[in-house]
């Protein structure tokens, strides 16, 4: 049997009280209604042994479980919400008419073929620059929209991670604040500082992709990793942040971790972090810098592919062509590591670099350092994705390739793979491990400009004909033609010469005439009438030259690509038809090279990713590709944040459902609350009448 020992006025006082605190605690659940992250609390009483109410504890209550899944929610949503709303705007940029470069493309080629019916026609060929720069202008304003979006990502980057930084030394903060307050009482929750610590989480979550943990020690104190596995917040207090850095691309930032107590930051791999954060980082790795990087490969395998077919032609003034673009050079970046970051190392597109170009980076590794006469360097090119890995092959091997005794002198390039061409000027000053980074598609695009002013220029011809005797008694006929390459070195001492010498004629001694000496042998003849070499075993009459160059005798064995075109004829022909070799003169009605600069649209000429084994594709098929997939990744995200967001309704209800206010409740408990309270009252009320009717019945 249970003995109470306290006096009805005890009694009643104390169920004042703990209906006082009830409704204290109910007036603060409906004023906070509207309070962002605010839990509903609850006071709940221990009875006491000796009568009346004990003393009262007031929780927050809220499902643990509950709080977790909408903070993976929030991270997701987060997360999906920066890729989609990034990633629709470039999708609305290249999708829209307005904007394509496919249409600049059409109308430049298009001028080309109508240059190509009139080659004499100056009107015509002054469209076609005009069409030019025309095309040149509309690549730079998408160059220049995409690096804009560059810098708009880093500033946002910067403002996003300052804030995720302060978000964690608020939370480490109000930890502190609260073992503070559980110490000095054991009994309440310190409510108001573990909602807004509870808030802090939630924002953090939104940023990143996170884990949390309660001290075990009961101190009410959170422990938060990101779900990869680093701290943020620690057990003893402290807390590691966030810092921005690139290398060696400044602009290219990289997500590191400083932490606490340890000298260098901890590198973390920026698309996992999820949340805000995390999706920007995968927009502008998944989107923006592929954009940036195919956009400049079309840029520069387009206009160096326009001009090397037009070096392959005759101009107006019966000269062989220049350049209708100029490219761009593009300086390495220095790693930080690099003994000497002043050293500088540059590269081009080579001559002959147009269908080999990616859109990958390159990475050159000095290997070892040579010093002579000249000074040389065995260096290493590796292609890199824009988050710095490396392609691979179809194999799934990196594509790399190392090369010996490269001459380190200014001015000088030397090719390496994927169609650019490297150039070492310091010499001898280069150290073994240092690395240098270059990015011939990120920024470039907008650098090209035409450099052809005089349509005259135009190199529409093709500078060589073949003309047969008239004393030819067979039915042979030329029926094609070809130009493959126009260097001129009149000594022929360059393996890259051909016959042209640059001055309106074909070098002496090169092939100037060929006579058939039968159906199945003819014999090439130079312009002194010098036999030149007798192909025997003929099958057919294509690529003349080719079979030339193969056959046993040829004078010009050491040159590569000689003598530099090559024609095929058809038909029989008989003994002694002979047919004469000589530099287009006066051939300014010629077209031929016009209509091969037509059809450099219609050609697989560009590589259709950043690997050097890629398939052949057309520039339209380039831009189509980038098109399709932005809008395709746009889409993806689309459905993805529309599934995110309706988890995080679901995961928002649940939560709400069990630490949300609700009015209804909260006013049904206010009624019932007032009624203990008018009851205790009353209570309170007969005792005293008690009391006093005793002390009467004394007097």
């Amino acid at each position: 049997m249970v003995i109470r020992t306290a006096d009805l006025f005890s009694v009643a006082t104390s169920g004042l009280r703990a209906s006082n605190q009830l409704l204290d605690t109910t007036g603060h659940n409906i004023a906070n209604v509207n309070t962002e992250g605010f839990v509903r609390e609850r006071t709940t009483f221990a009875t006491q042994v000796i009568g009346g109410v004990g003393r009262a504890t007031t929780e927050r209550i809220i499902n643990v479980f509950a709080q977790n899944q909408l903070r993976r929610d929030t991270t997701s949503v987060g997360e999906h919400e920066a890729y989609y709303n990034r990633a629709s705007t470039l999708d609305d940029l290249f999708a829209s008419e307005a904007n394509s470069i496919s249409n600049s493309m059409s109308r430049f080629f298009g001028s080309l073929q109508t240059a190509s019916d009139e080659p004499t026609n100056m009107a015509a060929r002054q469209l076609v620059l005009g069409e030019a720069n025309s095309l040149v202008g509309q690549i730079g304003t998408l160059a220049g929209f995409l690096e804009a979006k560059e810098k708009e990502f880093n500033l946002e980057m910067e403002s996003l991670i300052e804030r995720a930084n302060t978000l964690i030394e608020n939370i480490a903060d109000l930890n502190g604040q609260i073992r503070t307050l559980k110490a000095n009482n054991r009994f309440d929750e310190p409510g108001a500082v573990m909602n807004e610590r509870d808030q802090a989480v939630m924002e953090l979550a939104e940023l990143l992709s996170i884990e949390t943990r309660e001290n075990g020690t009961g101190d009410g104190s959170l422990m938060i990793n990101l779900t990869s596995g680093e701290s943020l917040v620690l057990e003893d207090g402290s807390f590691n942040l966030f810092q921005l850095g690139g290398n060696p691309d400044l602009n290219y930032k990289s997500l590191m971790l400083d932490s606490t107590g340890k000298p260098t930051a901890l590198r973390l791999a920026e698309t996992d972090v999820g949340g805000t954060i995390g999706g920007l980082f995968r927009y502008r790795d998944e989107i923006l810098e592929p954009a940036q990087r195919e956009l400049g490969q079309i840029a520069l395998s387009l206009t160096a592919a326009m001009n090397e077919q037009n070096r392959l032609g005759m101009d107006f003034d019966l000269q062989l062509g220049g350049d209708i673009f100029g490219l761009p050079t593009f300086s390495g970046l220095p790693y930080q590591d690099n003994a000497d970051t002043s050293l500088v190392m540059n590269g081009r597109v080579a001559p002959d670099g147009a269908s080999s170009l990616t859109s990958a980076d390159y990475q050159i590794t000095i290997d070892a350092v040579n010093p002579g006469a000249p000074n040389q360097v065995d260096i290493t090119v590796t292609l890199l994705n824009p988050d710095g890995t490396q392609v691979e092959d179809a194999s799934g091997n990196p594509i790399t390739q190392s090369y010996t005794n490269i001459e380190a002198t200014a001015g000088v390039f030397s090719p390496v793979l994927g169609g650019i061409e490297v150039e070492f000027p310091n010499g001898a000053s280069y150290t073994a491990g240092d690395q240098f980074l270059l990015q011939p598609t990120k920024e470039t695009a907008d650098e090209i400009e035409v450099v052809m002013t005089r349509p005259e220029d135009l190199a529409l011809a093709s500078p060589f004909r073949v003309d047969s005797d008239l004393a030819n008694t067979g039915d042979v006929q030329l029926v094609s033609t070809t130009v493959t390459n126009t260097t001129v070195d009149g000594t022929l001492t360059d393996p890259d010469a051909s016959a042209f010498d640059g001055a309106g004629g074909l070098v002496a001694g090169t092939p100037a005439r060929i006579v058939f000496n039968s159906a199945t042998e003819f014999e090439v003849f130079d312009e002194a009438n010098n036999s030149l070499v007798v192909v025997t075993g003929v099958t057919d009459y294509n690529n003349m030259m080719a079979q030339a160059a193969a056959a046993a005798g040829w004078p010009f064995g050491g040159l590569n690509d000689f003598p530099g075109y090559d024609f095929s004829m058809q038909g029989t022909p008989k003994v002694g038809d002979s047919f004469t070799i000589a530099y287009n003169t006066d051939g300014v009605n010629d077209n031929r090279n016009a209509l091969e600069l037509a059809d450099l649209q219609n050609r697989d000429i560009m590589s259709s990713s950043n690997s050097s084994s890629a398939n052949q594709i057309t520039f339209h098929e380039g831009y189509a590709n980038i098109v399709s997939d932005i809008g395709e990744k746009t889409s993806r995200a689309d459905i993805a944040l529309q599934a995110a967001e309706a988890m995080k309704k679901q995961s928002s209800d649940w939560f709400d459902s069990i630490s949300g206010v609700n009015l209804d409740e909260e006013a049904a408990n206010l009624v019932r609350f007032q009624q203990t309270y008018a009851a205790s009252a009353r209570i309170l009320t007969a005792a005293q009448t008690i009391f006093d009717t005793i002390l009467n019945s004394t007097r």
